[in-house]
């Protein structure tokens, strides 16, 4: 297996081989229009043979950002990005004064010992930049066989007052989501119930979602037992990959309490099946 290196940058950090084979870039405080709910983001990321992963800003939707979390309303600020869905007019319309950020503060850990470890703390800005949500992140990332294993860690705060998660009250998505780049648009799902297709998994509870590339590569997503509504409802469109927590429901996180979540992350050179990614998800739940 490679080892990996971990560089700082002027956008965050970035994620390498060991014979300088890119991985990932993390795109910490990159300058983006308000417009898009600016948050930090993955993009892109490369399979070890160099299939692209992720599609970063494309025309269609320039708020996706390869991997990344996404809350559409979150005490009534858009932190996804682009226009609402306006129940009145059941469209989805620019609305003025609404979009908010997720600001990167600073990073807390910096570590690449047998692993790629860093933890970053976050503000939730409204419209008008006022905070009303802390985040504390951590991303570590290791070599396992024909890849890589990504654990991400989130643990979000209210400021104020409580903090009330939603999603699109048309396609219900909100949360960790991964925009997939040409080689994976259309993209082959599966999960850990033995559903196949993204329409067959689309709102369904699962533990894991893989998705295949049509030319190779294969990434998955895996819900840990920890985390609220578990085994979790997904969002999933041939070239969409995400754990759609608020899918039945809006979430609220009381004053002086916070939400934790925790998922893996894998992107393979080649799909291992079923049994490999029960092991993978087994090896997580004891995490």
């Amino acid at each position: 297996m490679s080892k990996l290196s971990l560089q700082k940058n002027l956008l965050g950090f970035e994620v390498h081989y060991d014979d300088n084979r890119p991985l990932t870039l993390y795109r910490a405080r990159e300058e983006l229009p308000r417009t898009d709910s600016p948050k930090p983001c993955f993009a892109p990321i490369y399979t070890p043979s160099g299939t692209l992963v992720t599609e970063y800003r494309p025309s269609d939707h320039t708020w996706h950002t390869g991997l990344y979390f996404g809350w559409v309303h979150a005490n009534g600020v858009n932190l996804w990005g682009g226009p609402w869905y306006l129940p009145t007019t059941k469209k989805y319309e620019h609305v003025d004064d609404s979009h908010g950020q997720q600001r990167h503060e600073n990073f807390t850990q910096f570590t690449s010992d047998n692993a790629i470890s860093v933890s970053e703390t976050l503000s939730w800005l409204d419209a008008h930049d006022a905070p009303f949500a802390l985040e504390e992140r951590t991303y570590s990332i290791e070599p396992v066989p024909g890849g890589t294993r990504w654990h991400i860690a989130t643990q979000i705060r209210p400021t104020a007052e409580s903090l009330v998660l939603g999603a699109s009250r048309a396609a219900r998505y909100s949360g960790l989501e991964l925009r997939m780049g040409p080689p994976f648009a259309e993209a082959a799902h599966y999960d850990s119930e033995g559903r196949i297709g993204h329409e067959a998994i689309m709102r369904q509870r699962a533990r894991w979602v893989a998705a295949r590339g049509a030319s190779g590569g294969c990434v998955a997503m895996m819900d840990h037992p920890n985390n609220p509504r578990h085994p979790v409802t997904w969002f999933t469109r041939k070239n969409l990959l995400g754990a759609g927590l608020l899918m039945e429901d809006d979430l609220e996180i009381p004053q002086g309490q916070r939400l934790d979540l925790s998922y893996a992350f894998f992107v393979l050179d080649a799909d291992p099946g079923i049994d490999a990614w029960e092991a993978h998800y087994q090896a997580f739940c004891s995490t």
